[in-house]
């Protein structure tokens, strides 16, 4: 998140911090935005956690935000007492219409539903028996989950989205930007929804899975796709050797890539 220079630009930000009684009643947070009406950045980092982010016609953001109870203990000369609520902290901050949830290591398994304006960019990180989804949202969407699954529906811009074991299932309404779009899992199966007449450019890629698809595709001849980056020491260049698969002539470019699953292409419904 940036963050303005003190004396230079005043900046608008909400600093919260929980701890609520009881762990497992939903604590409610009202984000007002410095600019209201203009598109939001929104960042949640959290280690175990689901996470769910809806777009709504509105001009600030909403938290709702579940920690399940630990397993914690205290032994005493009488005996054993389990321990409920409390041991950890969550931040939420607001700048320039920039939002980040951030929480420390000790949290335990933490739900979050934000409901946020549909112009919003969404980048999503947990990594333990988590679970994230979007819906409704226009922007560039991040996603990344360890080990759990994915999910995007009705979403608009371009999407960048990886799992280590399970499912990602995107599926788009439109598509908008410049840049490609990327469903990455290694054990897991991917799933794209397309509207009926929209037109895609597939890099498909799986080793050891299958590939479906609801659409009559054109598959090019096989080639290699190399791809240079500029990096502050030099130049880095990528060799793939992949299957691409034009769909409604063609279009927006969306690599899916997974070592043991199933690529499948779907029409909404």
């Amino acid at each position: 998140m940036k963050h303005a220079i003190p004396g230079i630009a005043a900046a608008v930000w909400l600093l919260a911090v929980i701890t609520p009684v009881h762990a497992q009643q939903p604590q409610v947070i009202n984000v007002p935005l410095s600019r209201p009406g203009e598109p939001v950045s929104l960042e949640i980092g959290i280690q175990s956690a689901r996470i769910e982010v809806i777009g709504e016609d509105r001009d600030d953001v909403e938290f709702e935000i579940t920690v399940a109870d630990g397993d914690r203990k205290i032994v005493t000369p009488s005996g054993t007492q389990p321990l409920k609520g409390g041991g950890y902290s969550l931040e939420v901050e607001e700048e320039d219409n920039e939002i980040q949830i951030e929480t420390d290591w000790r949290i335990n398994k933490v739900s979050v539903l934000a409901r946020v304006p549909r112009q919003t960019d969404v980048e999503l990180h947990t990594m333990n028996d988590g679970e994230i989804i979007v819906s409704n949202v226009i922007g560039s969407h991040e996603l990344y989950n360890t080990n759990g699954p994915v999910t995007a529906r009705n979403i608009t811009g371009s999407v960048i989205a990886e799992s280590v074991n399970d499912t990602i299932d995107i599926s788009f309404a439109a598509f908008s930007g410049d840049g490609a779009s990327s469903m990455e899992s290694i054990n897991g199966d991917l799933v794209l929804g397309l509207p009926e007449g929209l037109g895609v450019t597939t890099h498909l890629d799986t080793s050891r899975g299958e590939i479906y698809s609801d659409f009559e595709v054109e598959v090019r001849p096989v080639q290699q796709v190399v791809e240079r980056d500029k990096t502050r020491n030099g130049i880095s260049i990528q060799i793939e050797s992949v299957i691409i698969a034009d769909i409604n002539g063609g279009g927006h470019v969306v690599r899916m890539k997974s070592l043991h699953g199933d690529l499948t292409i779907r029409k909404n419904q």
